[in-house]
């Protein structure tokens, strides 16, 4: 079984934590943070809750991107900690 392909503007519904209910959504490119605050991935398709704009879900096409951010991060952070103090 293949996992349904979303484009930008096509509608689900999700549920969101911020309204705390089941809502509408939209499909929006957007940059999104990593949960831990270290680091964004850039241009990712999210459903967005149409009531307060906050993102509710992800679909699986936008893993690809998701997983090379997080490789970017942690590699530069062990550049980062790998260069000697001057």
């Amino acid at each position: 079984m293949r996992a349904k392909k979303f484009l930008q503007g096509d509608k689900s519904a999700g549920i969101c934590a911020q309204c705390k209910a089941i809502v509408a959504t939209t499909y929006r490119r957007r940059d999104v943070p990593f949960a831990s605050g270290i680091g964004m991935v850039r241009d990712i398709l999210v459903a967005i809750c149409d009531i307060c704009g906050s993102v509710v879900s992800t679909p699986s096409q936008s893993t690809p991107a998701i997983k090379a951010a997080y490789k970017k991060i942690i590699k530069e952070s062990k550049l980062k900690r790998q260069r000697p103090r001057e």
